[in-house]
């Protein structure tokens, strides 16, 4: 049975590694927490204060109410101290942390060998870096792998830009899979879209080919609906087979006008207007096999149905308590969609021998009223916590801004997925997205008090070469002061989510203070190379002191330096002041009441020691986050601008948790 001591001992080395692993992850998974919708703001500049002393404990209470005992304690004779913790269990090859907390700035590394296992014997190299800052979030990555037994070729490449200049975006994919499936088929579509603020047009079709589909029974529909001046006509050629208990509703043409006129004309009655249903064509045909065939066309005109429309809309608007809607405001919003213009409304579906062919056209005028009356819809409804009083006069402002610039933006898109007789998949895709008169709605919206959207480009490529498979990612993104309103925004998602804390808890302190801490930037690199993995990750606070304060009933740590050799870690931690304790002369005996200080701790006095202790090394640790030495300043030019990665939360988070896992390893 372990003695008290040993227990001591795993728990004190438990709680240094969790404590290692919470400020890995904390330090580098801030950048994850996703990039807010930024308009813009005024730029925070990285500054460093003038010294580069440790920052250490300002008393001993404070370090013993936080720390467990230590391995060693080294006394000073100006009455400081330092305090050594190891763990000879350590298993990475390399492990270096470096804290300094009135500097703002935290540095970790970690590199060690990875065995071959399922997950990781096809990966031949992977790249990843990221770095958020005041300025915005860049990344981009790589990979190289064996090529999986599935995909005999693959070929991706998607791009994207959005700038004062242009807004576009292309994709395109071609490639051929193994495939299990024991039936050939075939599902394809094509079509374009093309909307201003006040226009909608959209035309395009879709076919799914599958010979083993029945081929007894067929449909074909084909719909057309016109806005005319004093309501609506709609045109429907439909064929189709009935069952025996649906035959009696069409089996005469007399019974077939009955059971259209319950199908569309009641729907006139409901609204206060009349309707007019005229049968152009009708063919009944009976047969043994109990699905007779119908084939029919004919001509539904609609009148007076507008005016009931909008009294029924209003009557709703006006009437829900959750509204704050005056008649006349719910008249003025029903009276827009009324006054919604169909130019086009075709749709076509044709269903036969084993395939089923789509096609269709629309085309929509008149809506920017409608679109401007639903955001005071928005405005009015009490329940609509998503939407606050800016983000509805920005919108406002959008749509004024589209239609004085005639902003266009138009979509293309062309896929097919088939699969073929010889157990194989192939796969054809392209989309491309662009706008016109985008410059002129930047300049509209600039002129009208509202920041253009943030600049963001990003690419990524996917392609098979020879029995390799190579995948490359960028990704940028320019806003001002962004790393602050990153934090900002996760810590009110953590205030506001389902799991939030309860006010006044440790979790929430800590939530608050990481709010608080003014993150100027935080970069994180990863690389797999010859079974080798590198980790390296560091961040920069302009106010660090408030997470550290707010961690004070743990670990409360103001700097930390590490140092391994021969596979045996060491964490240092000083303490400038060890109270009414004479360092200069003070044994163990003179120590060991308080809690820094166990039955296992080795006290050196302070005439019987020479060394030098590790320290954080805060130029180096600048220098990693591309801040000049003397003023903290972002160095342009530095390589740190333009680090590599695949994306904002879900890259850092990896990382953040692959930094976990290797700090945790030392567990076992």
């Amino acid at each position: 049975m372990p003695s008290d001591s040993t227990d001591s001992r795993r728990q004190s080395t438990d709680a240094r590694r969790a404590f290692l692993a919470l400020l890995l992850v904390a330090a580098v998974g801030i950048a994850s927490m996703g990039l807010p919708v930024v308009y813009g703001g005024m730029t925070t500049t990285a500054e460093a204060t003038d010294s580069a002393d440790v920052e250490s404990y300002d008393t001993i209470s404070q370090a013993e109410s936080d720390l467990d005992p230590a391995d060693e304690v080294y006394l000073r004779d100006d009455g400081s101290a330092v305090l050594r913790y190891d763990d000879e269990e350590t298993d990475v090859n390399q492990f270096n942390l470096g804290m300094n907390a009135s500097e703002g700035l935290v540095h970790m590394l970690v590199v060690d060998d990875i065995e071959d296992n399922d997950s990781t014997e096809d990966l031949e190299e992977a790249n990843f870096s990221a770095i958020l800052d005041q300025q915005g979030f860049s990344g981009d990555g790589s990979l190289v792998m064996q090529q999986p037994d599935d995909i005999q070729d693959l070929s991706v490449d998607v791009s994207g830009e959005v700038s004062d200049e242009t807004n576009e975006f292309d994709a395109s994919a071609t490639g051929t899979f193994d495939s299990d499936a024991t039936s050939t088929g075939a599902v394809s579509t094509s079509g374009h879209m093309t909307a201003t603020a006040d226009r909608l047009e959209t035309a395009g079709s879709a076919s799914v080919d599958d010979p083993m589909a029945s081929s007894d029974t067929g449909m074909y529909m084909d719909v057309s609906l016109e806005d005319t001046s004093d309501g609506y006509t709609v045109d429907v050629s439909r064929e189709r087979s009935l069952s025996d208990f649906r035959s009696s509703d069409w089996d005469t043409r007399e019974q077939a006008k009955q059971t259209l006129q319950s199908q569309y004309g009641d729907l006139a009655t409901g609204m206060g207007g009349t309707s007019t249903i005229d049968i152009t064509s009708y063919n009944y045909e009976e047969r043994s096999t109990g699905q007779d065939r119908l084939e029919i066309d004919f001509t539904v005109e609609y009148t007076g149905i507008e005016d009931g429309i909008e009294e029924q809309l209003t009557d709703t608007l006006a009437n829900d308590q959750s509204m704050d809607l005056s008649r006349s405001e719910a008249e003025e919003i029903a009276s827009s969609v009324t006054d919604l213009e169909i130019e086009t409304a075709e749709f076509t579906v044709n269903e036969r021998d084993g395939s089923i062919d789509v096609e269709w056209e629309f085309a929509l005028a008149n809506y920017n009223e409608l679109s401007l009356a639903m955001l005071d819809l928005a405005e009015s409804a009490e329940t609509n916590e998503a939407l606050n009083q800016s983000d509805i006069e920005d919108a406002r402002t959008s749509l004024e801004a589209q239609q004085a610039a005639d902003l266009t933006w138009n979509f293309e898109w062309d896929a097919s997925v088939e699969q073929t007789s010889s157990d194989e998949l192939q796969l054809d895709a392209e989309l491309t997205s662009d706008t016109e008169n985008w410059v002129a709605y930047i300049d509209e919206l600039e002129s009208r008090g509202v920041d253009a959207p943030n600049d963001v480009t990003f690419s990524l490529t996917a392609d098979t070469d020879g029995d390799e498979l190579a995948v490359d990612g960028t990704f940028n993104v320019e806003a001002q002061d962004l790393a602050s309103q990153a934090v900002e925004s996760m810590a009110q998602s953590a205030r506001s989510g389902p799991a939030a804390s309860q006010p006044g808890s440790e979790t929430d302190q800590f939530i608050s203070a990481l709010s608080e801490s003014e993150l100027e930037v935080a970069r994180v690199d990863a690389s797999l190379t010859d079974n080798t993995v590198r980790v390296e990750g560091g961040a920069k606070f302009e106010n660090m002191s408030a997470v550290a304060d707010s961690l004070s009933s743990t670990v409360g740590i103001g700097a930390i330096a590490t140092e391994t050799t021969d596979g045996n870690a060491s964490v240092y931690v000083h303490v400038d002041d060890m109270g009414d304790v004479d360092t200069e002369s003070a044994t163990k005996s003179d120590i060991e009441h308080l809690g820094v200080v166990g039955s296992e701790t080795t006290v050196h006095q302070a005439s019987e020691w020479d060394e030098e202790f590790p320290e954080p090394d805060n130029a180096e640790m600048r220098n990693y986050l591309g801040l000049s030495t003397e003023s903290g300043e972002t160095t342009e030019g530095d390589d740190s601008e333009s680090i590599p990665g695949f994306g904002a939360g879900v890259g850092l988070a990896a990382i953040a948790g692959l930094l976990t896992a290797l700090v945790l390893r030392q567990r076992t």
